[in-house]
């Protein structure tokens, strides 16, 4: 009686499915791919057109989980990827093993009935999935899976065979997105080089995706892109670097150091590399931005003034008029009745100085900024 009644649901499925208008479909799928918040929308729709309550899509990235879902089941999700279960989907492992990747495919194309009855993932979700896995070129692999009710039993195979036929424009549109962000990647790159900027972003494996012409000036003499991550030849600097990536990574946190001073070399004039966190509508699941790099080249000419210093390396107002003060020459003990207040507050702020600028003495401090003014884009 149950299997009866369950053929019978697929079959008023099926019909359902063959009334509706798939050149629409098709037509909202390349929508997405250049209008993004379209996906939601898109998402929860096409689940119901085959049976389903729900999509999404999502990167399989062990350095990122980006993903979009069908509306309301946003929080779902989050606990999805709270959970652990997006870092070790079995569907995917499974999909990959099996050389089923680009292929529209159910659970039980992957598992036995009793191999999904003790899974935590699917104990946690209680529902039954079709999708696929296709990469695209910002190195993901991209997701899609349209999940039904558990108690609906598996996709039929007449249902699975209807919806690949959609995975190549589900795929497409992913490759369109994908190359899409790369171009926007670009163009703000080049944007900044219009204003004299030194700019580059990485992606989340901490390497760099796009880099202007100016930034490529510092390779490799002083920005080194290993086979691990972006690097700066000197040590201190680069260690700056890899802590401020870390932390960038880590969701919701921001690096304690953010922008980074970087010694001249031989005839390459010192910097700041500034590093900027790539978040919300500005990474999506498809461009694999992570991280701004934008490098602030300096020459040596006169006092830095307290609102530059301010800009370059993340000071406070007072922490900046200590810095602007030593720069000029100044003492401690000469600082602290010109700006009202005790010697121990001066040290105070001067050690947060030195945690921001990544130094440890004083006169390192000195030499790195007395005299500093930010080079013209013609010097």
């Amino acid at each position: 009686m149950a299997n009866s009644c369950r053929v019978h649901k697929n079959a008023l499925i099926i019909k359902a499915m063959s009334k509706l208008n798939e050149t629409e479909i098709v037509d909202r799928i390349y929508e997405a791919a250049v209008v993004a918040p379209e996906w939601p929308s898109l998402l929860s729709e096409f689940a119901v057109h085959i049976g389903g309550f729900m999509g999404m899509i999502f990167t399989s990235n062990p350095g990122k989980t980006a993903w979009v879902t069908s509306p309301g089941y946003e929080d779902r999700f989050e606990r999805y990827i709270a959970s652990g279960f997006s870092a070790q989907d079995p569907r995917i492992s499974r999909a990959i093993e099996r050389g089923l990747v680009g292929q529209m495919v159910s659970d039980l194309d992957l598992f036995t009935p009793d191999e999904i009855a003790n899974d935590p993932m699917y104990q946690y979700f209680r529902t039954r999935g079709v999708g696929c896995m296709f990469n695209v070129p910002s190195g993901d692999a991209i997701v899609l899976s349209f999940e039904r009710a558990q108690s609906l039993g598996p996709y039929d195979r007449a249902t699975i065979d209807y919806t690949d036929r959609f995975r190549p424009h589900f795929a497409r549109a992913a490759l369109m997105a994908a190359r899409l962000g790369l171009e926007r990647i670009r163009a703000a790159t080049d944007a900044l080089k219009s204003i004299g900027l030194a700019a580059a972003v990485t992606g989340f494996n901490k390497k760099i995706i796009s880099a202007n012409s100016l930034f490529q000036e510092l390779i490799p003499s002083q920005v080194q892109d290993r086979r691990d991550r972006v690097r700066l030849t000197h040590t201190g600097s680069d260690q700056l670097l890899a802590n401020a990536l870390d932390e960038i990574a880590r969701k919701g946190n921001y690096a304690s150091i953010l922008s980074i001073p970087v010694p001249a070399l031989e005839d390459r004039p010192a910097f700041v590399l500034h590093t900027v966190p790539i978040r919300r509508a500005a990474s999506d699941i498809f461009t694999n931005a992570h991280c701004l790099l934008v490098a602030t080249p300096l020459t040596r000419k006169e006092a830095p003034p307290v609102a530059l210093l301010q800009g370059l390396f993340d000071l406070t107002p007072a922490e900046a008029r200590v810095a602007h003060g030593l720069a000029g020459g100044d003492t401690l003990t000469e600082l602290a009745p010109q700006f009202g207040v005790e010697v121990s507050t001066l040290r105070v702020q001067l050690k947060s100085v030195f945690t921001k600028t990544g130094l440890s003495r004083q006169s390192d401090l000195v030499a790195l900024l007395s005299g500093i003014t930010l080079r013209t884009p013609d010097t």
